[in-house]
């Protein structure tokens, strides 16, 4: 009769080895699962960030450059609360804004408009006429205009200042207000953003 030896090389992994390396395998993934999820919210928050920006010093840009090149007027800000329409001139440009309250695409609800800041072209504007229901959106959607002033700092010399931030009710301290500010939480991918610009412009076009 001829024996058959089972050699030592031959064995398979042992139930205890397969949940040993299971259990690595499923280790290194989550690891990698949640590196990928931090790099993937710095990326978005990051273009937030940049958004909110881009958007505040283009708002600041057409208001100065109408200041500067349009000629007529120049009407400075009245001190509207949050949710009221107001108004004001620069030459034939007229920009309305609604302080506070988010654009948002859609039906809005709760502090949310579907117009926030338009420019308008009006023949003779002058002064804080009736806002406008029309006109060039200047604003990004999700963002609110929390602050926008027009003042007079000197002969043909006008400042402006304006905050434009972003994101929903939920992850801002005084939503409406004009010192609204970031909790500093998220809301699945939703981040927070805010950015404040104030410049100075000299009338040239008389």
């Amino acid at each position: 009769m001829i024996h058959k030896r089972k050699h030592s090389g031959e064995q398979g992994f042992t139930i205890v080895e397969l949940l040993i390396s299971s259990l690595i395998f499923s280790l290194i993934l989550l690891v990698v699962t949640i590196g990928i999820i931090q790099i993937s919210r710095v990326y978005y928050k990051g273009i937030t960030e940049s958004t909110t920006q881009n958007t505040a010093r283009s708002i600041v840009d057409t208001i100065s450059q109408a200041i500067q090149f349009n000629g007529g007027a120049v009407s400075t800000t009245l001190s509207p609360g949050p949710g009221t329409w107001s108004s004001f001139c620069v030459g034939g440009q007229q920009f309305s804004y609604r302080l506070g309250y988010q654009l948002v695409e859609g039906t809005p609800s709760g502090n949310q408009t579907n117009k926030a800041l338009l420019q308008t072209s009006l023949a003779g504007c002058s002064g804080n006429p009736p806002a406008a229901t029309s006109g060039r959106e200047l604003l990004g959607t999700k963002m609110r205009i929390s602050k926008l002033t027009v003042t007079s700092a000197g002969t043909n010399m006008y400042k402006v200042s304006i905050r434009v931030t972003y994101g929903d009710d939920d992850l801002l301290n005084n939503p409406t207000a004009a010192n609204a500010s970031c909790k500093g939480a998220t809301a699945g991918s939703q981040f927070c953003s805010i950015s404040e610009l104030t410049t100075t412009v000299v009338k040239r076009v008389q």
